[in-house]
C-alpha cells in the first residue's frame, strides 16, 4: 500500500524536491478523504491545521490540493460549502489519456484501440 501511494503521489506531484515535501501531507489528505468519502473544505483545512483566512494557510492548502484536481479529486459546491471527494473514474480517465499519448509517441505505427476507432 505504501509503495502504491508513493507511485500515486509521483503521478500527481512529480519528483521535484519542493513537490516531494508535499507527499506526507498529501497522503494524509487522500487517506482522510477516502475514510470520510467526502469532506468539506473547511474540515479538510482544520485537519491540516491550516487557516484559510490567512494568505499563507490558503496558499499552502491550494498548493497541496490543486494538483489533485483533474486527476483524482472532485470538488462540488453546495450553497457556500465546497465538498471534496476522490474519484477512481476520473483517475482512470487521466491514466488512459497518458497511456494513449505514450502509445502514440513510443510506438512506430500504433494500432488504434477499440475505443479509439471511429
Amino acid at each position: 500500500m505504501i509503495i502504491f501511494m508513493e507511485d500515486l503521489l509521483f503521478i500527481i506531484y512529480g519528483n521535484h524536491p519542493k513537490s516531494k515535501k508535499l507527499y506526507i501531507e498529501a497522503s494524509k489528505v487522500i487517506n482522510f478523504i477516502k475514510e470520510k468519502n467526502e469532506v468539506k473544505r473547511d474540515d479538510l483545512a482544520s485537519f491540516l491545521n491550516l487557516d484559510l483566512n490567512s494568505q499563507g494557510g490558503k496558499k499552502h492548502f491550494y498548493n497541496l490540493i490543486s494538483p489533485m484536481f483533474g486527476k483524482m479529486l472532485v470538488s462540488e459546491h453546495r450553497g457556500k460549502q465546497v465538498y471534496y471527494h476522490l474519484s477512481y473514474d476520473l483517475f482512470r480517465v487521466y491514466i488512459d489519456g497518458i497511456r494513449r499519448k505514450a502509445k502514440y509517441y513510443l510506438q512506430k505505427n500504433p494500432e488504434p484501440d477499440n475505443d479509439e476507432q471511429v
